[in-house]
C-alpha cells in the first residue's frame, strides 16, 4: 500500500509539474529583456534623455524569438494573444500592420533606463506575414 501511494504522489507531481509547464509562454518579453547584453555606460552629457537604439546584432536572438512564436501565416488574433502572454500589448496601426509594444525599467548605477521593445508585424488579410523589431532605450 505505501508503494502505491508513493507512486501515485510522483504521479501527481509529474503531472503537475506538465501542467505548469504547458501554462507559462514561450515567449516572455521580460526574459528577452534579461539577456540582452547591459546598454552602454556613456558621458552623463551624452546620454540624458536621448532615445537610443539597440544594434539588430544584438537583438538577434530575441527576433530569432519572436519568429519562432509568431511564425508567418499566424492570424493577428493568436499574434497579438502570443504578445500579450509575453507582457506586450498590441494596437492596430491600418490594415496591413501592427504595433505592439513592451515597456521596462532598469537601473544602472545613478541612471534610470526606460526600455521600448516596439514589434511592427506586417499584416496580408488578418495574418502575419513578417515583422520588424526596434528596441530603443532613454536614460534619465
Amino acid at each position: 500500500m505505501k508503494y502505491l501511494l508513493a507512486l501515485a504522489s510522483a504521479g501527481t507531481v509529474i503531472a503537475c509539474t506538465g501542467i505548469a509547464t504547458a501554462v507559462q509562454p514561450s515567449l516572455s518579453f521580460a526574459t528577452l529583456e534579461d539577456r540582452q547584453p547591459r546598454d552602454p555606460l556613456l558621458p552623463s552629457n551624452q546620454s540624458a534623455d536621448i532615445v537610443e537604439h539597440t544594434p539588430q546584432t544584438d537583438i538577434a536572438p530575441a527576433v530569432h524569438a519572436i519568429s519562432a512564436a509568431i511564425p508567418a501565416g499566424t492570424p493577428r488574433a493568436a499574434a497579438e494573444a502570443v504578445v500579450a502572454r509575453a507582457g506586450g500589448h498590441c494596437r492596430r496601426r491600418d490594415a496591413s500592420s501592427e504595433r505592439c509594444i513592451y515597456f521596462d525599467v532598469e537601473t544602472r548605477d545613478e541612471y534610470v533606463d526606460a526600455i521600448h521593445w516596439n514589434v511592427r508585424l506586417n499584416l496580408t488579410g488578418d495574418q502575419v506575414q513578417g515583422f520588424s523589431v526596434d528596441r530603443s532605450w532613454v536614460r534619465s
